[in-house]
């Protein structure tokens, strides 16, 4: 067994060992007790909540831009063997008025990964203060334990969720093609297309790496090439005025109108007129300036 930080193997969790079977050897990891502290990440496209386990690796609570939450553990130095790992709810010393508690089993594979529904199981049981054991046994016999301690975890949990709800959901790809419709006769841009640009400005303050905004206007055929000129020329410029308003530099957006010069339907149909007014919006960064 592996040499544990400052006695892990703590009182608290000899009903997991008595769970996993007596006489039975495991290699078990876990976090000491002054160290068994959780720590939260948190930034606009990504937060994090982890615990160190001395020996193992990290338990890692996580969540990316466009993602569902998820739970894994990173840099392990050891893997579970093929097979069950279950997870077992382990309340401290003191609440001798609980026992362990099955969560789930899973199946172990190259990488242990709990989905949403798994994690917030997981997280519950954290939350109400039960430590939480990973155990499995290989048919080598190579069996394993990792232990969650619960200490410090439900006011780091409550960062963690309030990270959440302010991570932007959506990324650059969601984003670095936009296409905003207007009507034949708007003077004034939609719900629906202010929607849509607060996205954009809101993702693009948040990422350094995006380098402009290009603003390219269309418009259906109109009686002139010079008519169709000035509604598509009137559209960018609601647009640029827009995400100017909004608080993105005026050397960041390029702004530009093309009349009825590239039309993607037909313009003899009323359907296809609309699908021609289209203002289309694509972010640049690096890699896309460089293409």
């Amino acid at each position: 067994m592996p040499c544990l930080a400052r006695a892990t193997i703590i009182s608290s969790l000899s009903l997991a060992l008595t769970a996993f079977g007596s006489g039975v050897q495991a290699q078990t990891y876990a976090a000491g007790f002054n160290d068994a502290q959780w720590k939260v990440q948190t930034g606009h496209f990504a937060c994090g909540l982890s615990q160190d386990i001395p020996g193992y690796g990290q338990a890692y609570f996580g969540k990316r831009a466009g993602g569902a939450v998820f739970f894994e553990f990173r840099d392990a130095k050891k893997h579970f063997p093929a097979g069950n790992v279950k997870l077992e709810a382990v309340p401290p010393q003191w609440r001798s008025d609980l026992m362990p508690q099955t969560l789930m089993t899973l199946v172990a594979g190259a990488k242990l990964q709990l989905n949403s529904e798994q994690q917030k199981t997981l997280a519950g049981a954290l939350e109400a203060g039960t430590n939480v054991v990973f155990s499995s046994a290989g048919g080598d016999g190579s069996n394993l334990r990792v232990i969650l301690d619960a200490r410090h975890f439900a006011a780091k949990y409550a960062s963690f969720n309030q990270c959440l709800a302010n991570i932007i959901p959506y990324t650059f790809d969601q984003l670095s093609r936009s296409i905003i419709y207007y009507a034949g006769d708007a003077q004034t841009l939609s719900s629906a297309a202010k929607a849509q640009l607060d996205k954009i400005v809101r993702y693009t303050k948040a990422d350094n790496k995006v380098l402009g905004v290009l603003v390219d206007s269309h418009s259906d055929k109109r009686g002139t090439p010079e008519e169709a000129e000035l509604l598509s020329q009137q559209q960018a410029e609601l647009v640029a005025n827009y995400l100017l308003d909004q608080g993105l530099p005026a050397s960041f957006i390029t702004a530009r109108w093309h009349g009825d010069k590239f039309p993607i339907a037909d313009n003899s149909q009323k359907a296809g007129q609309a699908k021609n007014r289209r203002i289309t919006l694509r972010l640049e960064n690096e890699s896309t300036r460089k293409e």
